[in-house]
């Protein structure tokens, strides 16, 4: 038997239906951004100001590429969807598919890019294109054009790992669509409850944890240079300029362990003598 559809022509979730949908995306984005700015208030060492601005910027334009590539992906399975099972039951709704989609992209996805860029910095290592070795490294003084390939690079990963999830998406396209109308059934009748709930209340945890993520592994590693110049600052000033205080190399013995006896050493060795000579003259007065 086939399923009727039961939401009016009109009424269904549209991701791009008018102002209300738009306003929500534009929220999204700043919500995005406010995890960064969290992230860096919570970090130790705090990157410099300008070396987080971009680290920031690449995440966002990389974000806003991701965005656009999962509403374009929605779109083109909700047609193809459409066309393909028109007449064998009930249609997937854009927001329902947008979900699904972006719920991989925020698991499965962020796994995928992290290996992408993993491999990327290997083959940049290996044909020495020094600007690609190393994420969020921009050079001392910064370099615009370091930073402008990490972003392109950046893209190119998020446009592979796009590819990579619509593939599966097709590929398993019925189970997926069945669960997406399962978990959306209840409110088909509420597109503008379901837009919400798409874009506002699960990206605000999902999308969140991606990005601090994701700044993680796009951000240069200093955990081990901050260390050094943490100790550094700590130390007292006469162990940084050779003062007496200096502490001895490792493997290298004390002064104690490299000089000659102390002076409880020799005051033993004259008592020891004493007796010696005071035995010496004992023995001879009972010889005489």
């Amino acid at each position: 038997m086939q399923a009727e559809q039961k939401v009016a022509p009109g009424q269904e979730c549209k991701l791009l239906d008018g102002e209300f949908a738009a306003l929500l995306q534009v929220l999204l984005g700043l919500i995005a951004l406010s995890v960064l700015i969290l992230k860096r208030l919570r970090e130790v060492p705090r990157r410099p100001l300008l070396v987080w601005a971009l680290d920031a910027s690449k995440q966002m334009i990389g974000a806003t590429f991701a965005h656009v590539a999962n509403l374009g992906i929605a779109l083109l399975l909700y047609s193809h969807q459409q066309s393909i099972d028109k007449a064998e039951g009930e249609l997937v709704d854009q927001c329902a598919l947008y979900f699904v989609n972006f719920t991989l992209d925020t698991t499965f996805g962020v796994v995928l890019n992290y290996l992408l860029l993993s491999a990327l910095a290997l083959v940049a290592l290996r044909w020495s294109w020094s600007a690609l070795q190393t994420s969020g490294d921009y050079g001392t003084p910064v370099q615009g054009r370091t930073w402008l390939l990490q972003v392109l690079s950046w893209i190119a990963v998020i446009f592979t790992c796009k590819m990579v999830i619509a593939a599966v998406i097709l590929a398993f396209q019925k189970p997926l669509g069945a669960l997406a109308v399962l978990l959306f059934k209840p409110l088909e009748k509420y597109p503008d409850v379901e837009l919400v709930l798409v874009m506002i209340a699960c990206p605000c945890l999902m999308n969140a944890m991606q990005f601090w993520i994701q700044d993680s592994f796009l951000k240069k590693d200093v955990r081990d240079e901050s260390v050094v110049v943490a100790q550094a600052a700590q130390s007292p000033p006469d162990r940084l300029d050779g003062g007496s205080s200096k502490l001895p190399a490792i493997d290298t013995p004390a002064n104690e362990q490299c000089s000659g006896p102390g002076k409880s050493e020799l005051e033993l060795a004259v008592v020891e003598q004493v007796d010696k000579q005071e035995a010496e003259s004992e023995t001879t007065k009972e010889s005489a």
